[in-house]
């Protein structure tokens, strides 16, 4: 009698394992949203169908595909990351149908061509990190791509900052190595959430002198460009953890602060007549 009640205990345990595990399965399929799964079966032909990406296939729920993550409550694709594969191949136009990203990644690559103007929050409502550095992207940046942090260094982009910008609320802005031309200063001001900007090594032009610092700024390098005009007095009350304006046009004392001191001559050198510390007392 005992063993009979192990058995039907161990037989009871066994169905509600395997109903478990049915249940679970069922869960996993339902959440991977069908024309997500379509439209990154898309993106991976159009990517050349790269090994590293071979675990994109029908038979696997799509939440589960390396580089992808969902929404655990309705199945829709979050999250797209292919980085660092060395895909030559322009942005695919299949991604515009993933509507409820919030984040794209597809740092060091070789895609190449423009960057689509649907890789913003007008097509993709939800999205707000959008990475494509370290690729071969040419052409002007799209008036589209007001995400909140927007990382395009090392790119071949031209052309100026995009009207647009002016009135979007950025967070972090790398536009570094790259082509770009003509005037910045929209970026800034004291009311916008913008904490980092990266500029360095381009060919924009404007006076530093009468930007307002965004308050929640600590990281500007603007090094290597044509931007003239002094440093603002407020760089003297921030927390930098990075700071570089060298190689530019400006003039006038540095603003000395306990902050600015952290950083050496050559995050000033380059400059037309900056003076003070770190660099060499100002003649008046």
């Amino acid at each position: 009698m005992q063993l009979k009640n192990r058995r039907e205990a161990v037989t009871a345990t066994v169905l509600v394992a395997v109903s478990v595990l049915a249940t679970l399965a069922r869960t996993d399929g339902a959440l991977c949203d069908k024309s997500d799964k379509a439209a990154l079966l898309a993106v991976k032909s159009a990517l050349g169908n790269p090994l590293a990406l071979s675990g994109w296939n029908s038979t696997v729920a799509c939440c589960s595909w390396e580089g992808i993550s969902c929404n655990a409550t309705t199945g829709r694709v979050t999250d797209l990351t292919v980085f660092a594969l060395n895909i030559s191949a322009p942005v695919p136009a299949a991604i515009a149908n993933l509507t409820a990203l919030q984040s794209v990644n597809l740092a060091y690559n070789q895609l190449y061509g423009s960057i689509p103007a649907f890789l913003g929050p007008r097509a993709l409502p939800d999205l707000t990190f959008l990475r494509l550095d370290g690729n071969r992207l040419s052409g002007a940046i799209p008036p589209t791509a007001t995400v909140f942090n927007l990382l395009l260094v090392g790119n071949r982009l031209t052309g100026p900052i995009p009207a647009a910008f002016a009135g979007a609320a950025f967070g972090d802005v790398e536009l570094s190595d790259n082509q770009l031309t003509g005037d910045a200063s929209a970026l800034f001001g004291a009311e916008k959430p913008l904490n980092a900007l990266s500029l360095s090594r381009n060919r924009f032009r404007f006076d530093l002198g009468r930007v307002e610092l965004p308050e929640a700024m600590d990281i500007l390098e603007i090094d290597h460009n044509m931007v003239y005009g002094s440093i603002p007095a407020a760089a003297a009350e921030r927390k930098w953890l990075a700071f570089d304006v060298s190689y530019n046009q400006l003039c006038g004392p540095i603003p000395q602060g306990r902050y600015t001191h952290r950083f050496g001559a050559k995050h000033f050198a380059g400059n037309k007549c900056l003076c003070g510390r770190p660099l060499p007392p100002c003649a008046y």
